[in-house]
This record gives C-alpha cells, sequence and structure tokens, in this order.
C-alpha cells in the first residue's frame, strides 16, 4: 500500500505537468508558418499602377503597397497631372486590401531639408507629417504607417524625424530584411529595385532580369527572409516603347510582372512565402516581437489563452499565426476569439500534437475545444468549383507538373500555346469523372520561353503561364 501511494504521488504531478503544458504557444515567424514573406512596392502614385499593376495582382490575390505623393494626386474627374494618378482610384485600392504609404508631399531630398516644423511648407517635418495627414484625410479609416524615402535617401536625422509619424521607412538595398527587425533598422527597411538591359525589342528580353530577381527571391524564401520589390510605372509591352522614348524611369511590363506573379503563387500555394502589404509584415513581426500569453484554462475539455501585447491596438491587431499544444486525442478542434470561430485539423509533432490557429493580441481569450469526426464533416465544405492550378516547379527544366480539380464528370481538354498562341500540343482531350488530377508535361523538346497551358471543361475556361529555362 506504502508503494501504491508513492507511485499515485507522482503520477498526479506528472499528469498535472503535462495538463499544464496543454496550451503552451509558440508563435511562426511569418503568417501561416511560411518560410519567407515577400511585399510588392510601388513608388509615386502612378496611374500606371491602378490602371496596370493592380489587375494583375487581383489575379493572384496578391497586396501591394502603393506610396503616393498627395498634392500630385487629383480629384476623381479632374485630368491627372502628367503620369500620376487619381485619389479615387487609391482609395479603391485602399478599399480592396492594398496599402497606401507615404512618400513625402513633394519628393525632395530630405536630407537636404532644415528639421523646421510640421506647418512650414520645405521642411523635413512638413514633408514626412502633411503627408501622412493628406492620406489619413482621404482614407479616414487606415492609418498611414508605411514611408519611402524619396529617391530612397536618408540618414540618422531623417530616421529620427520619420519615427514621430511612422511606423516603418523603406529604402533601396540588395539584400533582403531579417525576419526581426530593432527600432531603428524599421526605418531602413531595404528593397531590391530591378535596373533593365537594352535593348527590350520584345517580351523576352527582359527574362535575364526576371531569372536574376528569381534566384535572389528563391535565395531569400530558404534564408527565412523577408524580400521587397520596388517598382514604378507598369505598363503592356506594347506601351513600353513610349515610355521608353521619353526617359521613363525603368518601367516595368504587366507581362513581366505577370510572370514574378506566377512564381510567386506556386511558392505561395506551396506554403513557402508570404506575400503581404509592407504594413502588414511591419505589424505581424512587432506584435510576434513584443507578444506574451498566460494559460487561463487547461484541460482535456478546454484551452484558454489569453494573448496580449504592448503596442497600440489601433495599429496592431494583425492576427499571429500560433502553434498551441493540446492533448494527444484532439484531431480536430474549434477555435473561438472575440466572436470568431474557426474549424481547424490538427498535427502530430515529435514533441506532441499542435494545432496552428489564428490569435489577434489584446482581443479577448482564445478557447480551443475539441469536436468529434462528423461534427467536421459538416462544418468543413469541400471545394466545389472548377480550378487549375499553377505548374510546380515553375520556372522548370525541362519537366513539371500541372494539376487541377473538376467537380461534375465531363469532357475536358487541357493544352499548351506558345507566346505567340500557337499551340504546341494537346495534354488531355477526354472525358473525366469529378476529382483532382495531375500530370507530368515533359518539355525536352521545347525551346525556352514562356508558354501557357488551358484547361476547358464546358462554359469554364482557365489559362495560366509557365516558364521553360534551359
Amino acid at each position: 500500500k506504502m508503494i501504491q501511494r508513492l507511485l499515485l504521488l507522482i503520477i498526479i504531478p506528472i499528469q498535472l505537468l503535462f495538463a499544464q503544458n496543454y496550451g503552451s504557444l509558440r508563435i511562426a515567424n511569418y503568417a501561416d508558418d511560411r518560410h519567407g514573406a515577400f511585399s510588392f512596392t510601388f513608388d509615386d502614385g502612378l496611374k500606371s499602377q491602378f490602371d496596370y499593376a493592380k489587375p494583375v495582382l487581383d489575379q493572384y490575390d496578391f497586396k501591394g503597397t502603393f506610396y503616393v505623393l498627395p498634392p500630385y494626386l487629383v480629384r476623381d474627374n479632374d485630368s491627372t497631372i502628367w503620369r500620376y494618378g487619381r485619389w479615387n482610384e487609391f482609395q479603391q485600392m485602399a478599399a480592396e486590401g492594398h496599402e497606401i504609404g507615404s512618400h513625402t508631399m513633394n519628393h525632395d531630398t530630405l536630407t537636404f531639408l532644415s528639421w523646421g516644423d510640421d506647418l512650414t511648407p520645405g521642411t523635413l517635418l512638413y514633408e514626412l507629417h502633411q503627408s501622412k495627414l493628406s492620406i489619413e484625410q482621404k482614407i479616414p479609416d487606415k492609418s498611414c504607417i508605411s514611408l519611402n524615402y524619396p529617391y530612397t535617401i536618408h540618414n540618422s536625422i531623417v530616421d529620427s524625424a520619420a519615427s514621430l509619424f511612422y511606423e516603418n521607412g523603406r529604402t533601396g538595398g540588395e539584400a533582403p530584411n531579417d525576419s526581426s527587425l530593432s527600432g531603428k533598422e524599421w526605418y531602413k527597411l531595404k528593397a531590391k529595385e530591378i535596373k533593365f538591359n537594352d535593348p527590350r525589342d520584345s517580351v523576352n528580353s527582359d527574362l535575364d532580369e526576371l531569372y536574376a530577381f528569381l534566384n535572389w527571391l528563391k535565395s531569400a524564401i530558404d534564408s527565412h527572409k523577408w524580400g521587397i520589390i520596388i517598382i514604378h510605372d507598369v505598363v503592356p509591352f506594347n506601351q513600353l516603347q513610349e515610355l521608353l522614348d521619353n526617359d521613363v524611369y525603368e518601367p516595368v511590363t504587366t507581362e513581366w510582372l505577370g510572370w514574378l506573379c506566377d512564381f510567386l503563387f506556386t511558392k505561395s500555394t506551396s506554403k513557402d512565402v508570404w506575400i503581404a502589404t509592407v504594413g502588414n509584415v511591419n505589424r505581424y513581426i512587432k506584435e510576434r516581437e513584443h507578444a506574451s500569453y498566460k494559460i487561463i484554462s487547461s484541460s482535456d475539455q478546454l484551452i484558454e489563452i489569453n494573448l496580449t501585447d504592448d503596442l497600440d491596438d489601433e495599429i496592431y491587431n494583425y492576427p499571429l499565426s500560433a502553434y498551441v499544444n493540446i492533448p494527444a486525442e484532439w484531431n480536430y478542434v474549434r477555435t473561438e476569439q472575440n466572436g470568431k470561430i474557426d474549424t481547424l485539423t490538427t498535427m502530430l509533432t515529435d514533441s506532441g500534437r499542435v494545432v496552428l490557429t489564428k490569435v489577434v493580441p489584446n482581443n479577448g481569450n482564445l478557447r480551443i475545444t475539441p469536436i468529434i469526426a462528423t461534427d467536421v464533416k459538416n462544418e468543413i465544405k469541400s471545394v466545389s468549383v472548377y480550378h487549375l492550378f499553377q505548374n510546380y516547379p515553375n520556372p522548370f527544366n525541362p519537366s513539371t507538373k500541372i494539376s487541377w480539380q473538376t467537380p461534375v464528370n465531363g469532357r475536358q481538354t487541357l493544352k499548351v500555346y506558345d507566346i505567340l498562341g500557337n499551340e504546341v500540343v494537346t495534354l488531355i482531350d477526354e472525358e473525366k469523372l469529378a476529382g483532382n488530377y495531375e500530370l507530368n508535361f515533359d518539355a525536352g523538346k521545347l525551346c525556352s520561353g514562356i508558354y501557357y497551358y488551358q484547361l476547358r471543361a464546358g462554359n469554364f475556361v482557365e489559362t495560366k503561364k509557365m516558364i521553360l529555362l534551359k
């Protein structure tokens, strides 16, 4: 009996120890625990960014950061100034989730300006603060937290002034940014600029710059870093020469931007990279660095956690991705925070069973409860639409995988075309049952370049681009 009592005394604390471990939390470096992060940034608030860059990003549901010069944006129906855009265009982009950042008032070299005050034109504080106020007046439901230094020129004095009004400042630089940044580093965000070689007499002329940038980006992702690109004008290739003739600075073609998006979409769907605005990556990293948590409840029926930080909740309210330790028998869970409910599948790791969930600091307790498989079937709805996925890998040499899904039985065709629209090969032309499909496309006999593959099924048509690089 004495031995039994001793064993009981030992077993109970161990059980309590395991129970106390339920709810322990680890925040991922980036959203959804992606390996790296990437941000599109567009300078100057140009009309071509709304007309041509936005539609390309929209195809992939990517969001960009657009740095504007408030005095150069005109009202809805006014004639535009040079190549600048209109306020209603950038207001629309903000409403759709793009970020509108500040490029100052007049694009002056900030290091040449006296400190001054925010009411005296031609001074540093005026350029920084009035731009922010103008943007927030036009877009009152969003804080303007991101700054882009004109000509990417800044120094410690400019950084100090910027920190009075903004949460970050973007400059130029070849290196990607680290996943953790200290206070001053937030005002030295590095972004890579693309310099195109002449001649640019065909869309393929820009492929060498594309491949070089993709190699840079892949290295950044593999190193768990945050890459940023600088873009100004974006136009279709058939309008490029007009801009070059007028000495417009390093315009990017919609074709080039689309190829970059193709690559990023593949990396995003394979969980390698998180595509987000500068502001949202800023929010995520700072929240992660400042977060702390308490386990309110820890049992085999309920885990309740309170996550907090010491940041301004009006700005810092982005959901963090966190792994939470849960009991081994919880295969499916329901999470709830401030009325938002999710049904999630859990995973088994070397250190036990966990769930990857979203949680917003200072937004109430996160509650996690187990649910049974039959409940999951009722809550998780299967995709019931046609969809053609991006090929992987992309770029490829010489083979790549193409996959798609179909919700109903029917005849389907899958064909490959060259950049001029000529049919290269028919991969599928037959009746297919509803389901998911994948095939291997071997392009060993084709030349390097851009190709398109197209799925047709009934009234459904979808086309994707792929890059063969030998």
